[in-house]
């Protein structure tokens, strides 16, 4: 069978700006990421949408909030419309000391992907999400000037609606620089995640320790070597689950899983639902 691997797209900014804005409505096929952060409002449309291992039921209005290299996909029957407004890596270089960029690089566990109509916050957002999107579209004089001012403005209110909820983690973690290291754990568990993969074969790969590895990546992303694994994994399922026609059994092996209970157990875990549930 062959293998369904997630995508790394990257975005040409046009010169001299920093802040992308743009519609989109097709079906996304892929999980895929970006060298950028990325908020989005969902225009039309349901579905469920997969962001970092977890899953959030679309509705008109949502935002969502997706940082650099953070994998996400919509899984949907029919095209979900959405606005995308991204902001390229020179914003976080450039304000890397602002509190309005720790909504991507400080979360705490419990931190939601997801803004909802009718939470406190929401309207503020959703008002300069608008905004941003009539000056991407009108072009007029001097717009580029008011884009980058108005996603300041979006990214002060995202921050607010974060402190307020208590999503924002004391102190962050190395997410905002990733290390030449760190993606080279990546890139070798998302090419042997459907294979057995143990600590020690990611620690010789590096040519570091096992007990380095663990520090260092928890470190670095606030999370478990296999939770990572597992997450990877569990998205690579997903696809599977709506893509193709094979049984539970064989989307347990094709993932990496050693057994279907195991499977279950997982899919359960980060998913909320069956794989049962899911393909329906």
């Amino acid at each position: 069978m062959e293998r369904m691997d997630y995508r790394h797209e990257e975005f040409q900014f046009e010169e001299g700006s920093r802040i992308q804005v743009f519609d989109v409505a097709k079906k996304q096929e892929t999980l895929h990421c970006h060298d950028c952060l990325e908020l989005n409002r969902i225009e039309s449309g349901t579905g469920n949408y997969i962001i970092g291992g977890k899953v959030y039921e679309i509705c008109p209005g949502d935002i969502f909030v997706i940082n650099n290299r953070e994998r996400h996909l919509a899984v949907h029957k029919e095209p979900v419309r959405m606005t995308v407004i991204l902001f390229s890596s020179e914003v976080w270089k450039d304000w890397y000391n602002q509190d309005y960029l720790k909504p991507f690089f400080q979360r705490t566990e419990d931190f939601s992907n997801q803004i909802r109509k009718k939470e406190e916050g929401y309207d503020k957002l959703d008002q300069t999400f608008s905004s941003i999107k009539e000056e991407a579209e009108q072009k007029e004089t001097g717009w580029r000037n008011v884009l980058e001012a108005a996603g300041v403005l979006l990214l002060s209110y995202l921050y607010r609606y974060y402190a307020g909820r208590k999503h924002i983690a004391e102190e962050g973690n190395a997410a905002l620089y990733p290390e030449k290291r760190t993606e080279q754990v990546f890139s070798y568990i998302e090419e042997h995640f459907c294979e057995e993969i143990t600590l020690q074969e990611i620690a010789d790969s590096l040519a570091v320790s096992k007990t380095y590895l663990c520090r260092y990546f928890k470190e670095m992303t606030n999370q478990t070597v296999f939770e990572y694994v597992e997450q990877v994994r569990i998205q690579y399922a997903c696809c599977l689950l709506k893509k193709v026609d094979l049984s539970i059994a064989e989307i347990s092996l094709a993932s990496g899983f050693g057994s279907v209970s195991l499977f279950n157990r997982m899919f359960k875990k980060y998913m909320h639902m069956t794989p049962g549930e899911f393909r329906k």
